[in-house]
């Protein structure tokens, strides 16, 4: 594992960039004295997680397991329980805690050393303890297989809010979320992330004031940052940067895109992950 580097945005004039320098400048929080503030809103990080070899191996431990993938509709799967999905406000209730429960010990039986891996990797990023939760369901995969993966634009621009769907104890601060992907296996062209530098405060910010409607609008003020992945690279973002599945510009026969993910919230005195 390589050491991680922090890509600060730079401030891009726009109507929603008021609440962001608000947000940005408020000090004192508990979890920013504690070290939980060293990923700022609109801030990412990568780090060297996998070689390709290691990369390569995961893979394969991912197609052991296939019994075990959940069919998401067309040629996209998901190993391990994604919240976004399963405890969305249309899912089956009590969908999401039976699955985390079933995936919970395959996933560490499998992929042990790689949680191990991930959290040390994590911890020296944050600058803060990392801990998993026994409640909740750990990072997982999302497979997009070849027909799956999108050649346009149209995956949906987002916030990562899925932790507003948990019922949180009153230790943890909503305020200070994050997000990561390690890339596994990417199409041969390439893949990665689209992300505007704009945060989710400024977005409500804007809203409230009549400027937009959805998240999507805030693209027309902020220029569009493509982070390309790399497999065995860690990408870290607080979630609340705008940001989007970016489009491969082909794919080729065989090709798939292949990632853990997962989220983290801030608890007491550490990040608890989760997805």
């Amino acid at each position: 594992m390589t050491a991680g580097k922090l890509l600060p945005t730079a401030g891009v004039a726009g109507p929603a960039e008021t609440a962001a320098g608000t947000a940005a400048e408020t000090p004192g929080t508990a979890a920013e004295t504690a070290g939980a503030g060293a990923l700022g809103e609109t801030s990412l990080a990568t780090a060297r997680l996998l070689s390709a070899a290691e990369a390569d191996e995961v893979r394969a431990d991912m197609y052991r397991e296939r019994p075990a993938w959940l069919d998401r509709g067309y040629a996209f799967h998901t190993l391990g329980t994604p919240s976004y999905l399963d405890l969305a406000p249309e899912s089956r209730p009590g969908e999401y805690h039976r699955l985390a429960a079933l995936h919970r010990p395959l996933l560490w039986r499998r992929f042990g050393w790689l949680y191990d891996r991930l959290r040390a990797a994590l911890t020296e990023l944050l600058a803060a303890p990392v801990r998993y939760t026994d409640t909740f369901a750990l990072p997982g995969f999302h497979l997009w297989r070849t027909e799956a993966i999108f050649l346009r634009p149209r995956a949906p621009v987002h916030f990562d809010l899925q932790y507003q769907f948990f019922d949180w104890p009153e230790a943890v601060d909503r305020s200070w979320v994050l997000s990561f992907t390690l890339p596994i296996r990417m199409p041969v062209a390439g893949g990665g992330l689209n992300t505007w530098e704009v945060g989710y405060a400024a977005f409500l910010d804007a809203q409230r004031r009549g400027w937009v409607d959805g998240a999507g609008d805030l693209r027309r003020f902020h220029p569009l940052r493509y982070i390309p992945y790399t497999a065995g690279e860690l990408v870290v973002h607080s979630g609340h940067l705008l940001h989007q599945v970016a489009p491969s510009p082909s794919v080729s026969e065989g090709d798939e895109r292949l990632t853990l993910q997962g989220h983290g919230i801030w608890h007491t005195d550490h990040w608890l992950l989760y997805w």
